[in-house]
This record gives structure tokens, C-alpha cells and sequence, in this order.
């Protein structure tokens, strides 16, 4: 596993190769400042995983989610897509939920309840 923090301390992630799926899970801030580095960590994860492995991005820990984490989360599932890997969403707090499901997300990107759903490929809560 491998942990890495923003240069602004803003998130830290995880990352956890399972199999042939890639766990990254996020804590803190998502917003412009800790954007590129939350974007060079899935871009690790989805060279990292394995066909049809998923990336599972567990958002259980951030305390906030701005417009621009949507954004990333479209570039990277287009990404993900590109590759034959699914990007799966972990997500129970209105904090990411609410932006997910104002921008229409929600019906576009599959969102688990927790991590081992996400691993299981069980129905999304979304």
C-alpha cells in the first residue's frame, strides 16, 4: 500500500493494489488546490490495475467535494473505460452524494455503499 499526501496537506490517499483491483481511498479536501495530485494517484491506480479488475475510489473520508472533483471523476471513468476498468464509487455522505446526484452523476457512475460492495460488484446505492 502506498500513502501520499497533497503539497497542501489537503487530502492524503491511499493506495491498495487487491487482486486485480486497485483501492484508493481519499481523506480530506477535494477541490482545486488537491486536484492534480488526487488525478496522478487514480491515474496510478488505473495503470495499476488489472483488467477487469475495477478502481474502487472510496470518498468515506472527504470533508468536502467540489465541482471540480466531479469533473475528475468524468475524465477518469472516461479513462477507466478506455482501459476495461471499471471505476467504481464508495460514497454514503451527502458531502459527495449531493454533488454526485446534482450534476447528474449518480445515474452515470455506479456508487457503493462501502468497499467490499464495490469489490463484489453488488447493487450500488445510487
Amino acid at each position: 500500500m502506498s500513502v501520499s499526501s497533497s503539497p497542501d496537506g489537503l487530502i492524503t490517499v491511499a493506495r491498495e493494489v487487491r487482486g486485480q483491483a486497485v483501492i484508493v481511498r481519499v481523506a480530506g479536501e477535494v477541490d482545486f488546490s488537491s486536484l492534480v495530485h488526487l488525478q496522478d494517484e487514480l491515474s496510478a491506480a488505473v495503470a495499476d490495475a488489472a483488467p477487469p479488475g475495477p478502481v474502487v475510489l472510496d470518498l468515506e473520508e472527504v470533508g468536502f467535494f467540489g465541482w471540480c472533483g466531479l469533473t475528475l471523476l468524468v475524465n477518469q471513468d472516461d479513462r477507466c473505460t478506455r482501459s476495461h476498468t471499471p471505476l467504481r464509487v464508495v460514497a454514503t455522505t451527502g458531502t459527495v452524494l449531493q454533488p454526485l446526484r446534482l450534476a447528474g452523476l449518480g445515474e452515470v457512475l455506479p456508487v457503493y455503499p462501502d468497499v467490499a460492495s464495490a469489490l463484489a460488484e453488488e447493487a450500488p446505492v445510487g
